[in-house]
């Protein structure tokens, strides 16, 4: 960002920025310009370039707050349910919950961020995040008797089906619930098929 909001005026217009921009992703991906993001967030195009230097700009910090909010949520989750203290199924489930409410309010824009934003501002966080999520889960599946290293791995290659499942799917006719009923019981058979 140019410029960083001080006032709660200035915060507002940015938060109407990046939820117009979230907004025309939904609807009309990589088409959508600053004038129409202007338009939709009913701000001159000359507030939105205080903020943001083009349209990429915008589109990079509506993912690294998408990114930020699914950290958040996930480590909340781990947090609330250490190891022990209930199965790993019904943790990986909760952690796949979060997944599908984050991607699901708009749940093409999320998919078109993956297309959209630049990888290099996005590569940090998202490794950080899915290898914060195996360190910790691969917990609960040692306390269960897998070896660390199997674990690890195999937690490896499920986040990477969880995260292309929730990003393909999110926004269909599925509710959350169905959707997150689906991907829980596919990882979980994935993992146990292992």
């Amino acid at each position: 960002m140019r410029k960083i909001p001080r006032q709660q005026r200035s915060s507002f217009t940015v938060e109407t920025i990046l939820e117009a921009t979230t907004q025309l992703l939904d609807t009309e991906g990589a088409e959508l310009t600053t004038n129409r993001i202007a338009e939709k967030a009913g701000v001159s195009v000359g507030s939105i370039y205080q903020y943001f230097g083009d349209k990429q700009a915008i589109i990079d910090e509506v993912a690294l707050r998408h990114l930020d909010a699914a950290d958040r949520a996930m480590t909340a989750v781990l947090d609330d349910n250490p190891v022990g203290s209930c199965p790993w199924p019904e943790v990986l489930r909760a952690v796949i919950e979060v997944a599908v409410r984050e991607n699901s309010t708009h749940g093409r824009a999320h998919g078109r961020l993956r297309e959209l934003a630049d990888p290099a501002r996005l590569a940090t966080g998202y490794t950080a995040l899915i290898n914060t999520l195996i360190a910790r889960l691969t917990a609960y599946l040692v306390a269960d008797g897998w070896s660390a290293e199997a674990a690890a791995a195999d937690l490896r290659l499920a986040f990477a089906a969880v995260d292309a499942q929730v990003h393909q799917l999110a926004g269909t006719d599925l509710s959350g619930d169905e959707l997150t009923d689906r991907i829980a019981a596919y990882t979980e058979a994935a993992l146990r098929g292992r």
